[in-house]
């Protein structure tokens, strides 16, 4: 499905082409804290499946757990997180992770897989019907 979608304030605007199999919630900790809620709810594409079209985010280098580097993209004027990059976009395993409320189609995407279950909120139930995992979900080699 041809996604796109922008930040709060307009100044950047992105476009994807993502598959419905990519959603996910994320219960980490730093998504909770980047997202300032609960979970934060995202759709993976390969890089070369989404594009900036207007304007250029600002870009904070996260390392995570495994040691990997993100790239967050977010609007430097509203500050709202679009998503992360890989650290090479042409990493063969790398993938780009829009946030999906950040889209124009965000109503009609809905999370299939719940990541990092172990650090969900007590009072946060289980997405019915999308699978569940206590960490990462486990990549194809």
């Amino acid at each position: 499905m041809k996604i796109t979608g922008s930040c709060f304030c307009g100044l950047i605007e992105y476009e994807a082409e993502l598959e419905g199999e990519g959603i996910g919630i994320c219960h980490c900790r730093d998504c909770q804290i980047f997202s300032g809620s609960a979970f934060r709810t995202s759709g993976m594409v390969s890089p070369q499946r989404f594009r900036f079209t207007r304007g250029e985010p600002k870009i904070f280098a996260k390392v995570a757990d495994s040691g990997a580097v993100r790239r967050m993209a977010f609007c430097g004027e509203c500050g709202t997180h679009l998503c992360s990059l890989p650290e090479e976009t042409e990493e063969e395993r790398g993938y780009v992770s829009i946030r999906v409320a950040s889209s124009h189609q965000f109503h009609q995407l809905k999370p299939v897989a719940e990541l990092f279950c172990a650090s969900r909120v007590s009072w946060l139930s289980d997405q019915e019907g999308a699978a569940q995992f206590d960490g990462m979900i486990p990549r194809p080699k």
